[in-house]
């Protein structure tokens, strides 16, 4: 039996004075960083890593009709359709960056992303249809597929906005839609009614997800386990069983699992909500896989956890269980061993403290 776990965000993202999983118990983990074979590789996006575990390559993904294709109506894409993921987002200047910033599930509410979305359907119906499937997260499905290249939001989000233009034969269609879109929603009542009670207005969308889907998925195990919608997306496309993710039920066939928790905490900086997440995942994951691991109960685990300083490369085999003279090894030192060096650090830290100083920006401002 085995079990592949990846967990995005497991590596904290920035060097901190204290480590950032000082004083937690993670003794689970710790049993299997000691007795695994890890290393860290150089860094690779995540997505290119999960599409990677289903038999996808390449540079261009089509995340967007995959993250369609994973939502909760399940109502699959059209065959031949086309779609971009159309996030809603803030954008804020940070000295002299224009930074983008994607809003929590629980920051927008439904009727107010569908009266956003109702006014961009009437501005952008020459491009396609927007439709908003939970607040914050959206799509536009076109009428015509594009040639562009777009980023990821996991890529941009905290950093400079400048850097991840669109790129190739419709870029300018796009840039021009983006900073149109810009002016739309920074304009509307319910932008500026936010910002008048003190909270991020969401004042642009994010277009990312381009492609289509030309060699079908391949099952990675005989079940996936995955909350998020590319990942579910994924296995549907794939023709496996998909269900939330469950201890349990994972130890009972070869199962791939995407946990994800940790993915959003690790992107904002926000360090106690990591830390809560990663106690939750010793108690839920860890520990017992450690210990089915000991008893015999498991053949093979494999652990990628995708991060900005690299990817760490977990692997234990029924052999391991057998080397006691492996100790259990910490996961605040792995977090040490990985951390930039100290000229590094300062800079990092400045770079960091200059991130949290936004002000707001208007249509003016948008990225050209």
């Amino acid at each position: 039996m085995q079990i592949q776990l990846l967990i995005p965000g497991l590596l904290w993202p920035v060097a901190t004075l204290l480590g950032p999983a000082s004083g937690l118990a993670l003794d689970g983990l710790a049993s299997l960083l000691g007795r695994g074979r890890r290393q860290v590789t150089a860094f690779e996006p995540y997505d290119r890593q999960l599409a990677r575990l289903f038999g996808l390559h390449g540079d261009t993904l089509p995340l967007a009709m995959l993250r369609r294709l994973g939502e909760a109506d399940a109502r699959a894409p059209e065959p031949g359709s086309h779609w971009l993921c159309a996030d809603p987002v803030n954008l804020s200047f940070a000295r002299e960056h224009l930074l983008l910033q994607a809003f929590p599930d629980e920051e927008l509410d439904p009727a107010e992303s569908a009266e956003l979305v109702a006014e961009l359907n009437g501005i952008f119906a020459d491009l396609g249809r927007f439709e908003a499937c939970t607040p914050t997260r959206w799509y536009l499905r076109l009428h015509r597929p594009t040639a562009v290249t777009l980023y990821p939001l996991d890529d941009v989000t905290g950093r400079p906005v400048k850097h991840f233009l669109p790129e190739g034969e419709d870029a300018r269609l796009w840039q021009r839609t983006m900073n149109e879109a810009q002016i739309v929603l920074h304009n509307h009542a319910r932008s500026r009614a936010r910002e008048e009670v003190g909270r991020r207005a969401v004042n642009s969308v994010w277009l990312w997800g381009a492609g289509a889907l030309d060699t079908p998925p391949q099952a990675p195990a005989r079940r996936v386990q995955a909350t998020d919608p590319i990942s579910i997306g994924l296995a549907r496309a794939a023709g496996v069983a998909v269900g939330a993710p469950d201890p349990g039920a994972a130890l009972t066939q070869d199962t791939l699992v995407v946990l994800d928790a940790l993915r959003k905490p690790a992107q904002q900086l926000d360090l106690d909500t990591w830390r809560r997440g990663l106690e939750t995942l010793e108690r839920a994951w860890f520990a017992p896989l450690a210990e089915a691991f000991r008893a015999g109960r498991l053949d093979t685990v494999r652990l990628t956890a995708p991060g900005d300083r690299g990817t760490l490369q977990l692997e234990l085999h029924r052999s391991e269980r057998w080397k006691f003279w492996r100790k259990p090894y910490a996961f605040d030192a792995l977090l040490k061993s990985i951390a930039p060096a100290p000229m590094q650090m300062q800079m990092q830290m400045q770079m960091q403290m200059q991130m949290q100083m936004p002000h707001p920006t208007g249509p003016t401002d948008a990225p050209r």
